[in-house]
């Protein structure tokens, strides 16, 4: 079961020189020492949670709010990329329930960052709605073409000068990518390879309560809505919507089908529509929408997901097939004028050639 999260996404791993130039900003933006890592190390766990994620925000406005830290392949605790071991054949069959949130994983920091900005004057113009998308599309290896393409495709139906709507639009566009649209990837690459049945679910953001600082798919697949704490907070509706979703999570713990509640089982519950499984083809790309009446919905965020998918890969296969083709001239070029650039003058208008 993943909530929110994929080994495809382009979060999944960060690289060790990464995380040690991150880690080394952060040391520096609440004064701790950066000379030796192990100094670095122990003043900053000596800070204050509060202290680490204010820096942190700070830094995120500066760099981009989704600058974001991960766990690094080292070669010891995580051997290699997760995306690159899923290319393995699997050792078993492993059913897979996989999903997201609208306001899934780093938008809050999205909205803190927003926040951050807010106090600094920059509320009126869409210029840090361009600068954090641009920095914070792509991953490590950001492209400017790539920046360039989501900075049209996600602002396009913004003409308006308001800071608002540039905001919604990197939320759109940061959840696409990091989130989305990799959860989506991960149901369709565990189908189309036999390794089990998958089961996709979509959270919409009318359904969660972002004052708990959790997100809707965790509210009520761990029944909040019947925590003593949060008593008053949530509705009966709420409440049933949570008993019913509960019910799916546990039958599928129990038999690796949501909505069977053992293997041998063949009743589907009756208070909602089954849920379908996810199946990689066009009309077969199934999930279950996390909302009161629980229905079923098809090809979620198709058109998004295709401009990373499909537009994104040809765009950089154009550009490395010109890249290839620049270095290809730029070689030949080498080759005819070599003594030029050795230093070897011919005869004008000739040429000469050093082995």
């Amino acid at each position: 079961m993943a909530k929110g999260g994929s080994a495809l996404s382009p979060a999944a791993v960060i690289s060790q020189e990464r995380a040690q130039q991150q880690a080394a900003a952060l040391a520096e933006e609440v004064s701790c020492p950066t000379s030796s890592i192990q100094e670095m190390v122990s003043c900053l766990r000596q800070k204050p949670a509060s202290v680490l994620n204010d820096a942190q925000t700070k830094l995120l406005a500066v760099s981009g709010p989704f600058h974001y830290w991960g766990p690094v392949a080292d070669g010891q605790y995580l051997r290699e990329a997760p995306a690159r071991a899923l290319q393995r054949a699997p050792r078993a069959k492993v059913d897979l329930l996989i999903g997201s949130s609208q306001d899934d994983g780093l938008i809050n920091r999205a909205k803190a960052v927003k926040q951050f900005e807010e106090s600094q004057g920059r509320t009126s113009s869409k210029t840090a709605f361009y600068q954090a998308l641009q920095n914070s599309l792509g991953g490590e290896d950001a492209d400017a073409g790539v920046q360039a393409a989501a900075t049209w495709y996600y602002s396009v139906q913004h003409s308006a000068d308001e800071y608002a709507s540039f905001s919604r639009a990197l939320e759109n566009a940061t959840r696409d990518y990091f989130i989305t649209c990799p959860v989506i990837d991960m149901a369709s690459h565990w189908a189309r390879r036999a390794r089990g049945n998958v089961f996709m679910y979509h959270a919409p953001e009318s359904y969660g309560h972002s004052s708990l600082d959790l997100l809707a798919d965790v509210q009520y697949a761990f029944g909040l809505p019947f925590y003593p704490a949060y008593n008053g907070q949530f509705t009966l509706e709420e409440k049933g919507l949570s008993l019913k979703i509960m019910q799916f999570f546990s039958n599928f713990i129990r038999s690796g089908n949501p909505n069977y509640p053992h293997e041998f089982s063949r009743k589907a519950p009756e208070f909602a529509a089954p849920w379908p499984d996810f199946v990689p083809r066009a009309g077969g790309e199934n999930y279950k929408e996390l909302s009161v009446l629980l229905p079923n919905g098809q090809g979620l965020k198709s058109a998004d997901c295709s401009f990373w998918s499909k537009y994104i890969p040809s765009l950089k296969a154009a550009a490395a097939a010109a890249d290839e083709a620049k270095h290809g001239l730029s070689a030949e070029s080498e080759e005819d004028d070599g003594p030029v650039n050795s230093g070897l003058v011919g005869e004008p208008g000739s040429k000469s050639y050093s082995k």
